[in-house]
């Protein structure tokens, strides 16, 4: 009884926040792309709030300088050397050219195994929390699980490193970067300054938030306003809209997790942590079926019913599914640019 009430009370708290949820629009403006090249500061930092607010990500470009160390980046990802069998690379999972992820249930690695979804790869730049359970609070941290993870590439940075250093094209490219040649660090270096540059700018609701008042259709619109007086936003937020805090699956009905998987609660061992997870981002969400950790859910449709009843407890009327999902294509964006420039 305490259980459901509290999870209710959850519920009310959510729909009561929806007239402050009811936010101010930021603009963002264009920033350099240019990027210190030390080691320290690829790092992934975390934003300085959560402000239920969103905003567009700027358009940017390569800087030129940066030019070989992202082709290697792009190389490694590519590559896959970096697994124990030599045939799963981080692109087997995460392709660049679709939709930065697989458009399968769940990944699987080296041994033909896996027990999630895999996220896309596409603007991790501004998450601030890594994996499904949260158990990365960096893009740099983050490159460590699916190295070592069993039930993905299962190998070791010194098996790696022995691998990269037999290859000529890969010992000219790291000396020609880094004083120090091939390292687990000039490796993670290189991969994430690649990763970072995944971003997609340019989807209609961005061009939106910048200012095009004719650039979302009617029907998009009434699901953007929607998406915020229903509480949505509430979780999916900031500029990726979503990937920067943590809520249970399954906060006011309860979910049926067929695999056993209790999220982050096999991280932190605490009890009120089952069952809850990274909120992803839902830029690009209309290209990356199936949805949620598991795969379960095959249609955007379907999805949104579903967060609706156990987030919310919320049935939706046929109009407001309809223009929920208009809002949420409007978030659709190109592939990556840089992954073109990069490829001649």
């Amino acid at each position: 009884m305490l259980f459901r009430l509290r999870w209710s009370l959850v519920a009310i708290v959510v729909i009561a926040f929806s007239s402050y949820l009811y936010l101010t629009v930021t603009k963002v403006e264009p920033s350099s792309s240019k990027m210190d090249s030390s080691l320290s500061s690829t790092q992934s930092k975390p934003l300085s709030s959560h402000s239920f607010s969103v905003s567009a990500i700027p358009i940017s470009s390569i800087n030129p300088e940066q030019k070989p160390l992202l082709k290697l980046g792009m190389q490694l990802f590519l590559d896959p050397r970096l697994s124990s069998s030599g045939k799963v690379s981080c692109e087997s999972c995460h392709h660049i050219n679709g939709n930065g992820a697989e458009l399968i249930a769940v990944s699987t690695g080296v041994n033909g195994q896996g027990n999630r979804n895999s996220p896309t790869v596409f603007n991790v730049a501004f998450n601030t929390r890594f994996f499904w359970d949260g158990r990365a609070n960096s893009l740099y941290e983050q490159i460590d699980g699916p190295i070592h993870n069993p039930l993905e590439m299962d190998t070791s940075w010194q098996d790696i490193i022995v691998k990269l250093n037999d290859e000529p094209r890969y010992t000219k490219a790291f000396n020609s970067i880094y004083e120090v040649g091939i390292t687990e660090a000039t490796i993670k270096h290189a991969l994430v300054s690649f990763m970072e540059q995944l971003n997609t700018p340019g989807s209609a609701f961005d061009n939106y938030l910048n200012g095009d008042e004719q650039a979302l259709s009617a029907t998009a619109l009434n699901g953007w306003h929607k998406f915020r007086s229903l509480g949505c936003i509430y979780c999916h937020q900031g500029q990726n809209i979503g990937g920067n805090l943590f809520q249970k699956f399954g906060s006011v009905h309860a979910v049926t997790e067929a695999k056993g998987d209790l999220g982050r609660y096999s991280i932190t061992k605490q009890s009120a942590d089952k069952h809850v997870f990274r909120v992803p981002s839902l830029r690009n969400v209309a290209n990356t079926p199936p949805y949620f950790h598991d795969g379960r859910t095959a249609s955007l449709e379907e999805a949104v019913i579903v967060m609706a009843k156990v987030q919310l407890g919320k049935e939706l009327e046929p109009t407001t599914l309809i223009e929920l999902v208009a809002f949420l294509n409007s978030l659709s964006a190109p592939v990556p640019e840089v992954i073109e420039e990069l490829s001649q």
